[in-house]
């Protein structure tokens, strides 16, 4: 018994022993922590960066435009039923054939993105025609809406699908609309060649649902360049320089003769090319400003003249 005591004494002498001279054991080390990567497009380029006139921003954006399109000298426009419908007694345009056509368009735009590289938008407006033959019509015009998605983004370079399309709101038989549905998927593209030089590229297709003979498909396709002159603060002046080209592949047009007899031609292998030039002026981070002025530089032509104003506020 005395030696089972003893033994026991000291088996829990010396366990106190060893946990009076054992050292703490460290906690384990956690593994880093690595943030996760920014969504594609959170530090690409903004709207502001990738704008130039007429060729559409591939930047997703939260805003809001009002913009002002003034055309002189449109003589053809029926073709393809780009502009607007085949006239009567044959289709739903207006009354009689024209040979001339002033407009002035004056459209609200609002886009909402949905995250950093999807965004969706809807356009729509006003128009008013100054025909040579028929008369004078004011009222709204085509409506369209659609969204954008870029694949592509990073400090230098987008790339984004867009698709738009184009419902038939505008009164027909007065020339305010093209009387059917259009769908318009596109590849829009920016990048910048140095700090203050940027080029700007699009490719459309333009494709009539429905529509008459007349109504055929048209293909768009630009490039254009921007560089920043001036900057102060939240300050930019741009001035923009593009070249926009619309190759038509079907359909049909009229054309109206000194005699006033109207021949109907296909329009299929027309081309037609529009040099722009304007500037943009960002009053800040929110609200710019752009002025531009267009003209054709082929014998074929959708307008001889057009000037363009807006006023763009970014929230």
């Amino acid at each position: 018994m005395h030696r089972f005591v003893l033994a026991t004494t000291a088996a829990l002498l010396l366990l106190t022993a060893e946990s009076a001279t054992a050292q703490p054991s460290s906690p384990p080390v956690p593994p880093p922590v690595i943030p996760p990567p920014p969504p594609p497009g959170a530090d690409g380029l903004t709207v502001r960066d990738s704008s130039v006139g007429y060729i559409d921003s591939p930047s997703p954006a939260d805003l809001a435009r009002i913009r002002a399109d003034y055309g002189f000298g449109l003589r053809v426009p029926n073709r393809a039923e780009f502009f607007y419908a085949q006239g009567q007694p044959n289709g739903p345009g207006v009354p009689r054939p024209e040979r001339n056509i002033d407009f002035q368009d004056y459209s609200l735009y609002l886009e909402k993105t949905i995250d950093p590289v999807w965004s969706v938008f809807a356009e729509g407006g006003i128009r008013y025609l100054d025909p040579q033959v028929n008369l004078n019509a004011t009222g709204w015009s085509d409506v369209n809406l659609g969204l954008k998605y870029a694949f592509l983004s990073n400090e230098t370079s987008l790339a984004t699908f867009q698709v738009r399309a184009y419902a038939p709101t505008g009164e027909t038989d007065r020339g305010l609309g093209t009387g059917h549905v259009t769908l318009e998927p596109a590849l829009l593209g920016f990048t910048r060649l140095n700090e203050d030089l940027g080029l700007a590229a699009e490719a459309r297709y333009w494709q009539p649902i429905d529509g008459t003979s007349f109504a055929g498909g048209v293909i768009r396709y630009g490039l254009g360049l921007r560089y920043d002159v001036w900057r102060e603060d939240q300050f930019r002046l741009t001035p923009t320089a593009e070249a926009i080209g619309w190759s038509v592949v079907g359909g049909r047009q009229s054309q109206v003769f000194p005699n006033d007899m109207a021949i109907a031609t296909s329009a299929a292998g027309i081309n037609v090319v529009n040099l722009k030039l304007g500037a943009r002026l960002d009053l800040s981070e929110q609200a710019g400003l752009y002025a531009g002025y267009g003209w054709a530089v082929t014998g074929e032509r959708w307008y001889a003249d057009i000037v363009r104003v807006e006023f763009r506020w970014l929230f």
